[in-house]
């Protein structure tokens, strides 16, 4: 029997890029930190919780230590304030992943990415590492401090733009 053919970072990104769109996003690529990263944005007001949330998935392909995993999110923290450039507080807010695929992670790397995500105020950042050789998603699964219908929401947009490699 044949092993299966691993996606390649080039067409995991093109499939990510075609998932974001039809999740309703503007997609396209954009200076993140100091990585070039494809960006999705969308903004939906969520009934349940009752607020506008500004979404924001930034994907970069490159091989990350523990300390990257951090360092991206914080940038990517940064550029989703600056682009959903709108108030935030009580009825509006900032979902963001901070995405990096990579050809393949350590223990340590899987194990930064499953942080809790970053709370700001009224913005929240989670870190997702795609391991293509694993062929493994690494990211925080567990429940979140804020209301279950804003993470409900943070986590079938998270299912519907990202997905474990083929």
């Amino acid at each position: 029997m044949n092993a299966p053919i691993a996606v390649t970072a080039a067409e995991y990104l093109d499939t990510t890029r075609r998932r974001m769109t039809d999740d309703g996003c503007e997609v396209g690529w954009d200076q993140v930190g100091p990585v070039q990263a494809l960006v999705g944005y969308r903004k939906k007001f969520v009934v349940p919780a009752m607020s506008r949330v500004h979404v924001v998935t930034a994907v970069a392909h490159f091989t990350p230590t523990e300390l990257d995993v951090d360092r991206y999110t914080r940038d990517v923290s940064a550029f989703a304030k600056q682009r959903s450039n709108s108030l935030r507080g009580v009825q509006s807010g900032v979902g963001a992943f901070a995405v990096i695929v990579a050809d393949s992670v350590t223990p340590e790397v899987a194990v930064a990415a499953r942080v809790k995500p970053r709370l700001e105020f009224a913005v929240i950042v989670q870190p997702v590492v795609v391991d293509l050789a694993a062929r493994e998603i690494h990211t925080f699964r567990g429940r979140r401090f804020i209301g279950a219908a804003l993470n409900g929401f943070l986590r079938r947009t998270l299912n519907a733009q990202i997905q474990v490699p083929a």
